[in-house]
């Protein structure tokens, strides 16, 4: 999926970067393995708030809040979704899902955390690659909700 990935960010004409390190799984490794503080990395992770997923867009140094969640999606079962689903919806394994291009367009809340970074760092595609992009062009890409998800 990184090259279908890669091909998107080039038709969308989305300034972007990569950074090709060893496996990366967690924004953590990531951040630790590319030199980069950890608030400079975000996470996306796909929840399913009842029937439906939910793409959660949050800084590497925060936890999404499922309480918060469900407040947020007037859902009472909201759960983090499962490697299994998260490659189904995203095409993407878990430990590489950007924050944009995903397989299908998907709802999408972004911590209001992240808004204080013009650029971030995320899961490029592959576990062994981190992505640079601008913060506007993936509010551009979801038209994301944005919220105080984190804990």
């Amino acid at each position: 999926m990184f090259e279908d990935f890669k091909a998107f960010l080039l038709q969308k004409n989305i300034w972007h970067e990569f950074l090709i390190k060893g496996d990366m799984k967690s924004a953590e490794i990531a951040a630790k393995s590319a030199g980069i503080n950890l608030d400079g990395i975000v996470k996306s992770l796909l929840f399913k708030a009842g029937n439906d997923f939910c793409l959660i867009i949050i800084q590497g140094s925060k936890k999404a809040s499922s309480r918060k969640l469900r407040k947020l999606l007037n859902e009472e079962n909201v759960r983090l979704a499962s490697p299994e689903e998260v490659l189904e919806v995203t095409g993407f394994s878990v430990g590489a899902v950007p924050p944009i291009g995903l397989k299908s367009k998907i709802k999408c809340i972004m911590d209001k955390t992240v808004l204080i970074k013009e650029k971030v760092w995320a899961g490029g595609g592959a576990t062994d690659r981190l992505v640079h992009l601008k913060v506007d062009d993936i509010i551009k890409y979801h038209n994301p909700r944005i919220g105080d998800v984190s804990e």
